[in-house]
């Protein structure tokens, strides 16, 4: 049984703090907390060990130095899940691990993030992409038990293997990709995104040459396929 996973949620508009709060709390798996005032949200960051949180980046910026030495002093190992309206936000602040979704989003959008973020949590947490070869999301890891041979992912090519496992043989759109991986969509061009695809092939091509590894465009729709 995967462990408890606490989140917290600050959000200042009330309308959309309740239904981040609801649609969260939904998951049994969730033991979830919310905020919409400054000083609430302090207090339970001081109170108490969250796993993740959840922020209106435009709504931490006066306060997020604070708040961020306050997280790391309970849990090493928090991750945020941040929104805004323009990804011009540094991502590296503080050695906090933080995905930016870009506004307006879709609820599916962010709950699939909790989810993969909840994944690498699970330290049993392991995918046999084929055969002999094993992905370790939670680690950043592929690796070959036959030839004992291991390769380390970057975070984007983690994230980006991890959205294609679970789309194989599934269509979807370069859009829907863009959005899981980076957390935007006009804003990566094609290059950078093929850029990533190559390391990835050549990283699985150095655990087994034999693997086969392909990203197919039909009329926009993508699928993906490895064998």
């Amino acid at each position: 049984m995967d462990k408890s996973i606490s989140i917290l949620i600050y959000e200042k508009e009330n309308h959309l703090n309740s239904i981040l709060y609801q649609q969260v709390s939904d998951n049994d798996n969730y033991e979830t907390y919310t905020a919409n005032e400054q000083i609430n949200l302090l207090k339970l960051v001081n109170k108490k060990k969250f796993d993740i949180c959840i922020f209106n980046i435009e709504d931490i910026q006066p306060i997020f130095k604070n708040l961020s030495n306050d997280l790391l002093k309970k849990n090493r190992h928090v991750d945020i899940v941040g929104y805004c309206k323009k990804l011009n936000y540094n991502k590296s602040d503080n050695n906090l691990k933080i995905s930016i979704i870009e506004k307006p989003f879709r609820l599916k959008i962010l709950l699939e993030k909790l989810e993969y973020i909840k994944s690498t949590k699970n330290k049993s947490n392991k995918i046999v992409l084929i055969k002999h070869i094993e992905f370790l999301p939670n680690k950043k890891i592929l690796f070959n038990p036959k030839t004992k041979i291991t390769i380390h992912l970057t975070e984007k090519e983690n994230y980006l293997l991890n959205f294609l496992y679970n789309k194989r043989n599934l269509e979807f759109t370069k859009n829907e990709l863009l959005i899981d991986v980076w957390g935007v969509t006009e804003r990566i061009n094609t290059h950078t995104l093929e850029t990533h695809l190559y390391r990835l092939k050549q990283k699985l091509f150095k655990l087994d040459p034999n693997l086969t590894f392909s990203l197919i465009n039909q009329n926009g729709l993508y699928t993906f396929e490895y064998s």
